[in-house]
């Protein structure tokens, strides 16, 4: 029998006098950082109805307390506040974003809750609660990363933290009003979603899918339904079903494979669905919605051009199929983003990770749609998600996140930002 090998740990960087400095000032804010990662989540901000007022009061309040220069509230709308405060370092140089949301989806149904939603309950070392993984939980470690390089002063450059809002509803309020503008340009951007999945820190993601939006439509034959059987007719929930049930088994987008970003689209059906008017009425209209999780490479038009195109075989199959596809407003189409493998920035955070985890994290592509596709199409560098906590967890009840993953985060942070924006003291 062979011997097994001894896999070799990956090698850990030397700290520098200003990362260990910045390390213990982490460490002795451990519970600070725990409350107020539980003071986020007792804070509703649910999206829909949209109200981030109180959340970006106490994130302001958070800042002003622990050093920040800058702050400011930045709104579309009064009530649907950002929040932006910086860190200064010793000279100038670049800027380095950290980008959190912090609003969350709606509660859903109460009562498969064990704990109330917005009762932050530390149980089995986790934080339980609405947004704690999506992602109140980044959020805090984000603003005490930027405290701690606050205190030191250990850095070139300017940390800029923005919470954003809106970002569980398409971003109109936060990430999409704010990118593109002067004042909150930056070269490099790390969101901060969640990026665990079985396990924490799965991988730092170098990709994020894009999400396109559309409503599938069929027409048939309104009438009494008790003359279904008397004259022609054509049940247009039944077709529907038909034309669900064949996208199912046989729709593929077109894509192009790029092995540095693994993964292709993801297509789901039916994330709306409807039909008919009451009983007694023979139903001539029924819709469903399709929502498209996008790679780069993939445009609005080839995608288009693929959902019609496979409609139009089904129509030529069955004459009596009246079924049309059109994009939703507002959710139309939200690009997928990319940063190189090789950028400086993914360098820093793989660096970070590997010493604050004791591991390698490899590269992946982020499941889901971020605001990091507002920040690369504004032109900056954008991870567009590396974070604590896992999306199995999210959009769903019970919702938590292990507490030493909000810790090692607010480390992971903090050394990606030193690292990112260079060192001022090598000894």
């Amino acid at each position: 029998m062979r011997a097994m090998r001894r896999r070799t740990p990956p090698s850990k960087r030397a700290e520098t006098a200003g990362e260990r400095d910045v390390l213990h000032a982490l460490a002795a804010r451990e519970r600070e950082l725990v409350d107020f990662a539980r003071n986020l989540v007792a804070t509703p901000s649910p999206n829909p109805p949209g109200d981030e007022r109180k959340v970006a009061e106490l994130s302001r309040s958070e800042m002003a307390r622990l050093g920040y220069s800058a702050i400011r509230t930045v709104a579309m709308e009064p009530t649907r506040p950002n929040v932006v405060g910086e860190v200064l370092g010793k000279d100038t140089g670049q800027i380095l974003m950290f980008n959190g949301h912090i609003d969350t989806k709606p509660t859903g149904d109460i009562s498969q809750w064990a704990t109330g939603p917005y009762d932050p309950v530390i149980r089995d070392g986790r934080l339980h609660g609405l947004g704690s993984a999506d992602m109140k939980g980044a959020v805090a470690a984000m603003v005490y990363a930027g405290a701690a390089l606050a205190e030191v002063g250990a850095t070139h450059g300017t940390l800029r933290v923005v919470l954003t809002a809106d970002e569980e509803n398409g971003s109109r309020f936060g990430a999409r009003f704010l990118a593109g503008h002067p004042d909150f340009a930056a070269d490099a951007v790390v969101v901060g979603e969640a990026t665990g999945m079985q396990s924490p820190w799965a991988y730092i993601a170098v990709a994020s899918r894009g999400i396109a939006c559309f409503r599938v439509s069929v027409r048939g034959t309104q009438m009494h339904s008790s003359l279904s059987d008397q004259v022609p007719s054509v049940n247009a929930s039944v077709k529907l079903s038909h034309v669900l049930s064949r996208m199912a088994s046989e729709f593929r987008p077109r894509y192009p494979v790029d092995s540095r970003v693994p993964g292709g689209p993801t297509v789901n059906l039916g994330v709306t669905l409807s039909g008919g008017v009451f009983y007694g009425i023979y139903p001539g209209y029924a819709e469903f919605g399709i929502d498209v999780r996008t790679v780069p490479g993939m445009t609005h038009s080839e995608l288009q051009a693929d959902l019609t195109g496979f409609l139009e075989v089904l129509s030529r199959e069955d004459p009596e199929l009246d079924v049309t596809v059109e994009p939703v407003p507002e959710l139309a189409w939200f690009e997928p983003s990319q940063i190189a493998p090789s950028h400086s920035l993914v360098a820093a955070a793989q660096s970070a990770a590997r010493d604050v985890l004791g591991r390698d994290v490899p590269l992946g592509t982020m499941p889901a749609f971020t605001d990091g596709t507002h920040w690369h199409l504004a032109g900056s560098a954008c991870i567009p998600a590396f974070g604590p906590g896992t999306l199995l967890v999210a959009h769903r009840p019970n919702e938590c996140i292990e507490i030493a993953e909000i810790v090692a985060a607010a480390r992971i942070y903090a050394l990606t930002a030193m690292r990112y924006l260079g060192n001022a003291d090598q000894s």
